[in-house]
Formats: structure tokens, C-alpha cells, sequence
């Protein structure tokens, strides 16, 4: 028997290397990883120089390697086809840390979504000041909500899962003369917000004054809200531009209808007197 001195128990090997001596066990049931000596009483022993086979293969199931490709690497063990595991995944690893960014930053907006909810006042109206935003637009709909409109918003969905990889709901676009004109069900097309990682967009919402307010409850007490919006740009010499933009801030937290609550952003200039 080799001197014990020079090996090393499994629990006081899995000790040394950080790994539970239960996966060690299985490691060489399944001839993984087997140790350098076992005695007459099936004691296992491992020297100090397995630590870096060791090393290797918990490294190469970190990075997503299945025990059967590890196995059959090391049936033919060779720096080539080391270096060619080693480039596919990291390949792979640059593609999940993309697809992990792109969650976070689909958590980030949903999380500053709902933090502007929690202090939404309905139908209070401020005046903003936004940067210009890259949007995407969908085909034309009529403000109906009917079996066209619907379809239209599904295809819309499925265009956004393609181009941001995630869905994301998305909301109502319709003309500052439409609301002044009081047919403010008048919708021309559903949008939804470009990133600036991706160049993909249909339009710009400029930068500039921007009037922000908020709708408590189902959708018919937007035509209330958009009446007091009205009567706040006149009172303080505003005039409506470009579009309003509706979208839901809660859907992921809504309790009931009566709890939705709809932001909506106008354009808008002062009137030169």
C-alpha cells in the first residue's frame, strides 16, 4: 500500500477541494473521477495531484459541460479538442450573459414601471421633460378593440418577441387632435419603446415638454382624464402635440380592473402670446 502520508481520505480531499464527499462518491461510481487507491476495505484515497483533474472537470460542468461529454473527453484527452470545448462554450457563455442583460434590463423597466404606480394620482397632470425615444409602431388599428384590432396586436406581440428576444406588453398611440377634437378612442396603432442596444425602430418621440398624467380604474375613465388634460393645457397656455402615448404601468401586480392604472404622456408647447 502506498504511504498514507502522501494521500488523502475522501472527506478530507472533498474538504481541501470544496466539494461535498457524497459527489465524489458518485464521480467514481459513474467513472468520473475515481480515486488513486482504495484499500481492502474500500476506503478511498486521493492524492494532491488529482486536484487539478478535479479542478478541470468541476470548471468544465460550470460551464455547462454534461458528465457523458466529459467522459468521452477524457477517453481521448488532447489540447485540440480541450480548446475546442473550451471556445463552443465560451461562446455559449457570451450568448447567456447577453440573454441575462437583456432580462435584467426587461426587470429594471418593470420595476421602475411599477415604482411610478405606487404613487400615480388619478388624472393629476405635470409637465415633464423626456429625451427622445426610439418606438415601434404596429399596423393601423381603429381604437375598436374588435377581432381586427386584436389581430393586429397579436402580430404586433409576436414582431416584439422577435426583435427583443422577451415579451413585454405594450401600449395605445393616438393623435393630440383626436383628443382635442374629443374623440380620444380615435387610436391609430399600438407602439412599444426601442432599446439603444438594438437598431431596430420605426419612429422617434422627440425630446421636449411632455404633459404626464394617470387614469385609475377601466379604460372608460380615460375620456374624464383626457378632459381634465384638456382643460390643464389651456389654463396654463399649452398646446397639445404630436401624440399621447398610453401604457399600463401594473399589469403584472393587478389585483382587479379597478386597481389598473394607465399612464399617459402628451406633447406639448407653450402658446406664444
Amino acid at each position: 500500500m502506498k504511504k498514507k502520508q502522501f494521500l488523502y481520505s475522501t472527506g478530507k480531499f472533498a474538504k481541501l477541494n470544496g466539494i461535498n464527499k457524497r459527489t465524489l462518491h458518485y464521480y467514481d461510481e459513474i467513472g468520473l473521477f475515481s480515486p488513486e487507491f482504495k484499500d481492502e476495505n474500500g476506503y478511498r484515497y486521493y492524492t494532491c495531484f488529482q486536484s487539478v483533474q478535479l479542478e478541470l472537470i468541476l470548471i468544465l460542468r460550470k460551464i455547462g459541460l454534461s458528465i457523458e461529454e466529459i467522459i468521452r473527453y477524457q477517453q481521448s484527452p488532447s489540447g485540440a479538442s480541450l480548446a475546442e470545448l473550451i471556445t463552443e462554450k465560451k461562446r455559449l457563455i457570451d450568448q447567456s450573459v447577453q440573454e441575462l442583460l437583456r432580462t435584467k434590463t426587461f426587470l429594471e423597466q418593470k420595476s421602475d414601471k411599477l415604482s411610478l404606480s405606487l404613487t400615480a394620482e388619478h388624472a393629476k397632470v405635470e409637465m415633464i421633460t423626456l429625451p427622445k425615444q426610439r418606438i415601434l409602431l404596429s399596423g393601423p388599428i381603429t381604437g375598436a378593440f374588435d377581432d381586427d384590432d386584436f389581430a393586429v396586436a397579436g402580430e404586433f406581440s409576436l414582431r416584439l418577441k422577435e426583435v427583443f428576444g422577451l415579451y413585454d406588453n405594450f401600449g395605445s398611440r393616438i393623435q393630440a387632435e383626436q383628443i382635442l377634437s374629443g374623440n380620444c378612442h380615435n387610436y391609430d396603432c399600438f407602439f412599444a419603446y426601442g432599446r439603444a442596444d438594438i437598431d431596430i425602430y420605426d419612429t422617434i418621440r422627440p425630446a421636449g415638454s411632455y404633459l404626464r398624467t394617470f387614469c385609475v380604474g377601466g379604460w372608460e375613465r380615460l375620456e374624464e382624464v383626457y378632459r381634465i388634460l384638456c382643460r390643464f393645457a389651456e389654463y396654463n397656455h399649452l398646446e397639445l402635440s404630436g401624440y399621447a402615448y398610453e401604457e399600463g404601468l401594473n399589469e403584472m401586480s393587478l389585483k382587479d380592473r379597478d386597481g389598473y392604472i394607465t399612464m399617459i404622456l402628451v406633447g406639448c408647447n407653450k402658446i406664444r402670446t
